[in-house]
């Protein structure tokens, strides 16, 4: 699909070339046409249809033949704060970290990040909660602000309140004897004062903590929050999503998200974003989706045994060195078995087994000596597939540790290259990751410093400037890359 780069003003008949930001269909030759056409553009003008079904709930369909880079849609949250599970002290009027304590709004006591932050005074923001915060005297903690918030949206029975009681809360996935009831049993004792002689607003808690944990997106920036959105949040799961999203703040200090395909999307196809960690293995991405997010994904992905041939999850067999891979990825207590031999070992084998490997990586991890990770990938690598998960974590650290003459380098970088391109071909989720492997080859002698280096800052900038190592790699790479254009 080749995007047209002229066409005829829908008002005038005239050539024109100023096209339709949202939908890149429409063409106007100038401003003033645009904005008279809009109230009969704007019901075809959005590339998303709602849909709805038993198994997905409501969900998005492309209403459009989509190409790599269009606008899918940007909106404002519903509401915004503190992830639940937070232990950053995040400012109570803007949402940006704050580490100086001393800060305080003057009248609630609550972290700030300035005396003079505009969202303290907003009457629309942190004025609401205010007095709330106060009468209660309740002692700051910043993961439960957001249940505070959205108990107000639900108090004034508002109309973001109506949208978000649309979206799926699960709550019978969540009853006594699960992590989510002992999470929200801690959050009403803490917030208990906040509801003097009302016990249906004790009741409503339950039903924000779902909500929170399965629609909430996290957002960067501001960094340590995470939103709530009317339409975003229909985005399904896959893992291997079509589509990519990023926030900048807008005029009103709100994380406002902006959803973008990252492939050729066609009419008609769901729209996907990706709800685990990409470097996940299968076990691991579908356990999380189960546990919170209360379905089981049965992607391409995930009904492969090798995930699409990177072997994220394959053991070594002892015997021969065959791959041990499970007979069906989509049965938890499906046995794995070697493609070389009879052997055969059981799911809770395969887990235990798995679990004390992770113990040991993490053990290591956190000494971050070369040594050290030199022998824990080599123990490993007998054991597991190169490109487990595990190997790949290691891999990943140690990579930045060896010296650019090291043979063991460019090897190991290449596999992990090779692993995120096969997962994320569009770099929508491990750009960072993969820039790191690309700017550690660049280094190693014999390879194309040139081009790795201009697709690692290619990668790097869809990417917040704001996220941990971001800008900090940013810089080296384009100082390699000047040091190499003045050789």
């Amino acid at each position: 699909m080749e995007s047209q780069t002229e066409g005829i003003c829908s008002i005038c008949n005239q050539r024109a070339t100023l096209k339709c930001s949202g939908c890149k269909q429409q063409f106007y030759c100038n401003k003033e046409h645009q904005r008279q056409d809009w109230p009969r553009h704007k019901s075809i003008c959005q590339a998303w249809e709602i849909h709805e079904n038993s198994e997905l709930g409501r969900y998005l369909l492309a209403s459009r033949d989509l190409n790599p880079g269009d606008v899918i849609l940007t909106e404002s949250p519903l509401v915004w704060g503190p992830a639940l599970h937070t232990d950053q002290r995040v400012c109570v009027g803007c949402g940006i970290r704050c580490n100086d304590s001393s800060t305080r709004c003057s009248k609630c006591l609550w972290p700030a990040c300035d005396t003079y932050c505009s969202g303290l005074i907003d009457k629309n923001k942190h004025a609401l909660e205010c007095p709330l915060l106060l009468q209660a005297r309740i002692i700051p903690r910043c993961d439960v602000l957001l249940v505070i918030r959205m108990l107000i949206l639900w108090r004034k029975k508002s109309k973001h309140w109506k949208a978000i009681e649309k979206l799926q809360s699960h709550e019978d996935s969540r009853g006594p004897g699960t992590n989510a009831y002992e999470e929200v049993m801690d959050i009403s004792q803490h917030i208990q004062r906040l509801l003097p002689g009302d016990p249906s607003d004790k009741q409503i808690i339950g039903k924000i903590c779902g909500l929170i944990d399965v629609n909430a997106l996290e957002t960067i920036p501001p960094e340590g929050c995470v939103a709530i959105y009317e339409t975003a949040c229909l985005l399904e799961h896959s893992c291997l999503a079509n589509t990519r999203h990023s926030f900048i703040i807008d005029d009103k200090g709100r994380p406002r998200i902006t959803v973008k395909a990252v492939c050729h999307i066609q009419k008609g196809d769901h729209l996907s974003t990706m709800y685990t960690h990409a470097l996940w293995a299968t076990r691991a991405r579908r356990a999380h989706l189960l546990e919170t997010k209360y379905f089981s994904c049965h992607c391409k992905r995930c009904a492969d045994p090798t995930e699409l041939g990177t072997h994220l999850g394959t053991l070594i067999c002892p015997q021969d060195n065959g791959f041990i891979l499970p007979k069906d990825p989509l049965d938890f207590n499906s046995e794995w078995g070697c493609d070389l031999c009879p052997g055969i070992l059981t799911a809770s084998e395969v887990m235990q087994f798995v679990g004390k490997l992770e113990e040991d990586v993490d053990e290591v991890m956190g000494q971050a000596r070369k040594d050290a990770l030199v022998d824990l990938y080599s123990r490993l690598t007998a054991l597991l597939h190169p490109g487990h998960q595990q190997c790949i974590t290691v891999s990943h650290s140690l990579i930045q540790l060896l010296s650019a003459d090291d043979p063991k380098k460019p090897e190991l970088c290449k596999r992990i290259i090779q692993t995120t391109q096969t997962l994320d071909p569009s770099g929508a989720r491990l750009a960072l990751y993969t820039a790191v492997a690309l700017r550690e080859l660049s280094t190693c002698p014999g390879e194309d410093k040139k081009g790795l280096l201009s697709e690692a800052i290619s990668l790097l900038q869809y990417e917040p400037q704001s996220s941990p190592g971001c800008a900090e790699l940013l810089n080296i790479c384009n100082a390699d890359e000047d040091l190499v254009h003045c050789r």
